[in-house]
């Protein structure tokens, strides 16, 4: 026991020495090292998938096509009921003639006679046969347009699930006393 208490009186001072004192401003600070922790794995993230699209050419452009067919189906059936609900008298019949019928009617209906009427209904009429000349015209315009441009768009390419099963089984048609025999066919397409 005595060995034990000379050991522990020899490195208690040789422990305090090593150890410096708060107040002396000349030792060293102490060293201490920190183990960081291990970095976190990183987040699995799916990068989006970018669609694929392939251009489809036309041989004709079919949007301009039905505006043009429509602005002159509108107009020229317009002119049609004029015509068909009025009398002939000042060039309503030329109505019948679609893209040029406005312009010949308005040609024959001439000038107001002031003294005669109010010309605020002739104005009236010859300012519609104008508008529904000129609606003809570019209806027809933009049909020949819509033929005559092609056009190319952009469609979005998919995948389609094919499922080709097809049975074919044995099948005994119409009542017992007149049945025949016959396959039935079942699947999809």
């Amino acid at each position: 026991m005595t060995r034990l208490a000379l050991l522990g009186a020899l490195l208690i001072p040789a422990l305090a020495s090593a150890q410096p004192a708060p107040d002396d401003p000349g030792a060293p600070a102490p060293t201490v090292i920190v183990t960081p922790p291990a970095p976190a794995p990183a987040p699995m993230v799916a990068a989006p998938v970018e669609p694929e699209y392939r251009e489809v050419y036309d041989s004709y452009n079919a949007p301009m096509f039905a505006a043009g067919a429509a602005v002159f189906g509108l107009s020229y059936g317009a002119s049609v009921i004029t015509a068909a609900t009025s009398d002939n008298t000042r060039g309503n019949n030329r109505l019948y003639v679609p893209v040029v019928g406005p312009w010949l009617a308005l040609h024959d209906r001439g000038p107001c006679d002031i003294l005669k009427s109010s010309c605020d209904h002739e104005t009236t009429a010859k300012v519609l046969l104008i508008a529904d000349g000129m609606f003809q015209a570019a209806g027809v315009i933009g049909m020949l347009d819509g033929l005559l441009r092609p056009s190319t768009h952009r469609v979005l390419v998919t995948q389609a699930k094919v499922d080709t099963r097809m049975r074919v089984r044995p099948t005994v048609i119409g009542s017992v006393s007149g049945a025949a025999p016959g396959v039935a066919v079942r699947g999809h397409f």
